[in-house]
């Protein structure tokens, strides 16, 4: 019969209580490039994130391929999570151009027609219904200067511009 060591014992007790509360922090990280009539994008999600997002959507199992989710599937669920809204509210869409997966996250490249980002706001709401907590956080890069932001549950559509 084996006997637990008591450091062994000691180090269970202190780590069970961490391992208890930890949880996933529901966030996503991206980059917004406004230059030469172009907004791009580079969005990383994390795939323990997106997968069941994606699933609830589709209301059906998926399985992610080697290079990712189809582009049509992907394009469709950002429609009215991830788009330019313009001071009259025409919306403008993102086209995926890649997608880059790895073990743990899935990062997007996305472009959309753009000019000026005076009046424009920009609506991200990606994996908003997985959790209430959903925060998604955006640099903003236009003319060397840089402006962060965060979208969450009460601020879903930021300007893109200062005021």
């Amino acid at each position: 019969m084996k006997r637990f060591l008591p450091k062994a014992l000691l180090m269970a007790v202190s780590i069970a209580p961490v391992m208890l509360s930890a949880h996933v922090f529901p966030i996503s990280y991206g980059t917004l490039n406004l230059a030469q009539g172009q907004a791009r994008l580079r969005l990383r999600i994390s795939v323990h994130n997106l997968h069941p997002a994606l699933e609830a959507f589709t209301g059906g199992h998926l399985e992610m391929k080697d290079e990712g989710y189809g582009l049509k599937l992907m394009e469709a669920y950002f429609k009215g999570r991830l788009e330019l809204v313009s001071p009259n509210n025409k919306v403008i869409h993102f086209k995926i151009v890649n997608q880059e997966v790895g073990i743990e996250e899935i990062v997007f490249t996305l472009d959309a027609p753009f000019k000026n980002p005076r009046g424009w706001k920009l609506r991200n709401t990606v994996l908003f219904e997985q959790s209430p907590d959903q925060n998604n956080y955006l640099t903003l890069e236009q003319g060397g200067q840089r402006l962060g932001l965060i979208f969450n549950a009460q601020h879903p559509l930021l300007p893109l511009s200062k005021p």
